[in-house]
């Protein structure tokens, strides 16, 4: 089963309401809803709309617009899928190309990710990969990909589909909540959330938020990889290899779970110096960034959360 363990355990910091948390499998993960008891209609709702919208992202689904994309590169009419890849196309220039949706010639032509049977690909194959952002074209509402152009929405689709699930509820007045797509949550509200140890189960920091609607992503090389550790999915597109600077990256930022999780992709396979350059020139952006040698890095976070370090475990700061 195409599975992602929680790299989060959150806890909502919620009034004295009662609260129902429900979860179903979405997006090829758990996705957890937290909502006053009063608005469990809407939590039906929410998963709809991101089932709906996995019919438009999805890599899997034979009848998903993506999918189709990818395997006739006609041109296909799509609101959804359109926005998601204008947004992708945003965030390449952003990051300087270090996130770049294109990456799928690697990860599901060659490596197989998220298959029953993924593939150890050579370097030389891995190096003749094609990549090419100006390879998806977007016109109104239809997209169309040339030839060879293979197109992997992993490094932003669950933080997409936060957002949309957050902005629906937001529409209807719910002010209280959670919303969980594996390392992407959004808090509605404010929320209390534990982040775990790539190197354990164990968590290493608690963050309180100080604003609404945090919005949290971590993009970490444990737990899923090709056929073994070191082929994980974090590859740097502009290499075709995988990054090994940090082991684990989150982002906080306010609303925004689409961008957070791009650039969590994106600083996650950037060379270090790189990477805390990009940070630094993103003020709004917190960041709790795990080196290999559990070394960690932090900052921007102190206007958007509290962060209460757990010492004793494999981390050292």
């Amino acid at each position: 089963m195409r599975l992602t363990l929680f790299l989060f355990l959150a806890l909502s910091l919620l009034s004295a309401e009662s609260m129902l948390t429900r979860t179903r499998v979405l997006m090829g993960t758990y996705a957890s809803l937290t909502l006053p008891s009063n608005a469990n209609i809407f939590a039906s709702k929410t998963f709809e709309k991101i089932a709906i919208l996995e019919h438009s992202l999805s890599t899997f689904d034979t009848e998903a617009s993506l999918y189709r994309l990818n395997h006739t590169h006609i041109s296909i009419e799509d609101a959804t899928l359109a926005q998601a890849l204008r947004q992708a196309k945003t965030y390449y220039r952003d990051t300087n190309g270090y996130f770049d949706v294109t990456i799928g010639s690697i990860t599901k032509t060659l490596y197989h990710f998220g298959e029953a049977h993924p593939s150890s690909p050579t370097k030389e194959v891995l190096a003749h990969a094609k990549r090419n952002i100006e390879g998806i074209h977007i016109e109104g509402s239809t997209v169309r990909s040339d030839k060879d152009i293979i197109i992997d929405l992993g490094g932003m689709g669950k933080g997409f589909a936060v957002d949309s699930a957050a902005n629906f509820l937001l529409e209807h007045n719910i002010t209280q909540g959670r919303i969980a797509l594996s390392g992407d949550i959004r808090c509605i509200g404010l929320c209390e959330i534990a982040i775990q140890s790539p190197f354990s189960d164990t968590t290493f920091a608690t963050t309180h938020s100080l604003v609404n609607d945090l919005s949290v992503s971590t993009s970490g090389t444990y737990r899923r990889y090709a056929t073994k550790p070191s082929e994980h999915h974090l590859i740097d597109p502009k290499t075709a290899s995988q990054e090994k600077n940090f082991v684990s990256v989150t982002l906080f930022a306010q609303a925004d779970n689409s961008m957070i999780d791009a650039y969590a992709t994106a600083v996650s396979v950037m060379p270090k110096a790189e990477a805390l350059l990009f940070l630094k020139q993103h003020p709004n952006i917190g960041y709790v960034l795990v080196e290999p040698n559990g070394k960690i890095i932090d900052g921007n976070w102190k206007k958007l959360l509290h962060l209460e370090w757990h010492f004793g475990t494999l981390l050292k700061r």
